[in-house]
């Protein structure tokens, strides 16, 4: 009986997992000459999607809605870039992350002009501007988030640790519309929310079971989660609710089967699942 009850508590103690299937249907995939891309941004349009083609240290521009693609750039300049976003200007700010530095971009389409840098960084992996034109990045090797304003460091924010505002590994990073700030802290398997002056005001992930998540993106009130070693993609509520699963758990390749997912774009219906081993892009409409 003590044998039992032990196995019994312990068996409680286990988080559990409800794992609400979503019904995806695939539309399109691009594979060609990708190699372990990474994150991708909309462009202002939202008629081009720009992929951070990381171990070809490219940047692979595609159409959106059919994932034909329209041209690249960055050979010769970019190493190992992980993260893109567009500012308030229409330019590409991209985290490149073998040159420890954030690469800036003039673009026309797939033609691109490199107009700025942010320097000073350490292996940074993500990148995102907040409404008031703050660039944030996320900094692997010092475990910290760093901020910028015209081009200049004003504060600096995290270092290594597991308590609130701290981090690990941290990854993506990306602000909601009403300013809201969510960091994939990748090490300590979870995300953390922070205002906009970088105070830290919850986090979340022990009861999602995150295994190594990556970077996220934000749906009007949603949020979609890359949970890498998982191999799934992860739908939740703005209270960090869960919604939906896109994936067993188990690695493969199907509409609804990735191998080391570490990105997702999204515009209901449609989600963009980065399946960063299986060396593709593939567009799914949620049912």
């Amino acid at each position: 009986m003590r044998i039992f009850v032990l196995a019994a508590l312990f068996l409680l103690s286990l988080p559990t997992f409800a794992q609400p299937a979503l019904r995806a249907k695939q539309l399109a995939e691009f594979a060609d000459g990708l190699s372990q891309p990474h994150d991708a941004a909309f462009s202002p349009d939202g008629k081009l999607i720009y992929l951070t083609d990381m171990r070809n240290s490219r940047i692979q521009v595609l159409e959106a809605m059919t994932l034909k693609p329209v041209g690249r750039f960055g050979a010769g300049q970019l190493s190992y870039p992980h993260d893109a976003e567009f500012d308030q200007a229409g330019r590409l700010v991209v985290a490149d992350t073998g040159n420890d530095r954030v690469a800036i971009y003039e673009i026309k389409g797939a033609q691109a002009r490199l107009v700025g840098e942010l320097k000073g960084l350490a292996g940074p992996e993500g990148v995102a501007v907040m409404p008031d034109g703050r660039i944030l990045v996320t900094n692997t090797r010092n475990a910290t988030l760093s901020v910028f304003r015209d081009g200049k460091l004003v504060q600096t924010a995290g270092g290594p640790g597991s308590r609130d505002g701290e981090l690990r590994n941290p990854h993506d990073v990306e602000v909601a519309s009403d300013g809201t700030v969510y960091v994939v802290d990748s090490a300590n398997n979870r995300v953390q929310v922070f205002d906009a002056a970088l105070q830290h005001r919850a986090s979340f992930g022990a009861a999602l079971g995150l295994s190594g998540p990556k970077y996220l993106a934000m749906d009007g009130d949603r949020v979609w989660l890359a949970d890498e070693y998982n191999h799934r993609i992860l739908l939740l509520d703005r209270s960090h609710q869960l919604l939906g699963v896109l994936g067993s758990g188990k690695r493969g390749r199907a509409a609804d089967a990735f191998h080391k997912p570490e990105a997702v774009l999204a515009r209901a219906p449609y989600v963009w699942v980065i399946d960063t081993y299986n060396d593709r892009v593939v567009l799914l409409r949620i049912d």
